[in-house]
């Protein structure tokens, strides 16, 4: 009941912030904002909700399948959070990654720096001022649009028009969805929306676990016995969820936090308790989680003292901290996806 009479009074702010984007992309359209061209090719890759879509491993992805071609790529992030900051530099190799919120300056700053011939903006969709050759939309297969409206009574940055921008609708998360039908029927609507995009579909492949913090890589064939606590603070923690499960093992309890939540020492210590008292020797998390885990108290490190014997009891010494390592992978139109990216480059 709270619930719904919160959402009742987000009403009207939606309504405004929907007036608010609408009348600044008609700012920008009729070059009353000011739109800046640098001397590069510019991708967006972006999506139209809040957080979830897994946008920045398609960044990556598309970084390095650029860079394979002799493009000489640089990525720009606003850098909020810091997760994506920390998590591109190990995705990528070799690729520089310049974090600032004015993405035109920091676009330059590249292509004096780094000789860069392509920009890849990381959440760019929304970053109008800086005029680009492409925009790749990606769309969660699980819950593509929200409940339909706008932030903050729903998930949506922007109206379903926005969608017209798109250049290419990567749907991802793609195997998480059961129903053919509900695929079908996105697939439908984008076109219905924007039929010139080019429409491909992709999922986020397991590899391996591997430990934090000397990333050892551990086979999932070694987790399937016994039980995991999961830890994330991601846009879509349900579909962690979802792929753990998909791997036979079996999860305990799963720590939620908010996206971009920046763990602290009694986090860490809540978690590590949990653990102690129901007997779990292994705690996993995404890669997103784990550049912020990284190096704090407690992980990766003996039990602390004062736990008592019987607490810990079948542990052994360590609470291990393992991260679940993912590959994109284009499982459908990939011909499609990148004839329309290379394209921009013949033109």
């Amino acid at each position: 009941m709270f619930r719904k009479i919160l959402l009742l009074l987000s009403i009207p702010f939606s309504f405004l912030y929907f007036i608010i984007i609408f009348i600044r992309n008609i700012l920008y359209d009729f070059n009353i904002f000011r739109k800046y061209s640098i001397n590069a090719k510019v991708i967006s890759v972006g999506n139209i909700t809040w957080g979830g879509t897994g946008k920045t491993p398609v960044a990556a992805f598309i970084a390095g399948i650029l860079a394979k071609k002799n493009q000489r790529v640089s990525i720009l992030i606003r850098g909020y959070g810091n997760d994506e900051s920390e998590l591109l530099p190990k995705l990528t190799s070799n690729i520089p990654v310049l974090v600032g919120k004015d993405r035109v300056k920091r676009g330059m700053e590249a292509i004096e720096k780094h000789l860069s011939d392509t920009i890849l903006l990381d959440d760019g969709f929304q970053y109008t001022r800086l005029r680009r050759d492409m925009d790749i939309v990606c769309v969660d297969a699980s819950r593509p649009f929200g409940n339909g409206w706008v932030i903050p009574t729903g998930s949506l940055r922007e109206g379903l028009y926005a969608l017209k921008r798109a250049d290419i609708f990567l749907i991802t998360k793609a195997d998480l969805v059961s129903d053919k039908d509900k695929l079908e029927k996105l697939e439908k609507k984008l076109i219905a929306i924007n039929p010139k995009a080019v429409i491909a579909k992709a999922i986020h492949r397991p590899l391996h676990f591997y430990k934090i913090p000397n990333e050892e890589k551990v086979n999932i064939s070694e987790l399937q016995n016994g039980e995991l606590a999961l830890v994330s603070a991601i846009g879509s923690p349900e579909c962690f969820e979802k792929t753990i499960q998909r791997l036979g093992l079996k999860i305990n309890k799963h720590f939620i936090f908010r996206d971009h939540h920046a763990y602290t020492k009694e986090d860490i210590a809540n978690i590590e308790d949990y653990c102690v008292k129901n007997k779990l020797d292994r705690v996993v998390t995404t890669e997103k989680d784990a550049v912020k885990l990284q190096g704090l108290e407690g992980i990766g490190h003996p039990i602390p003292q004062g736990y008592g014997a019987s607490r810990a009891e079948g542990l052994g010494q360590k609470v291990k901290y393992l991260v679940l390592k993912v590959r994109l992978e284009i499982i459908e139109n990939e011909q499609g996806f990148y004839s329309r990216l290379f394209g921009i480059y013949n033109s």
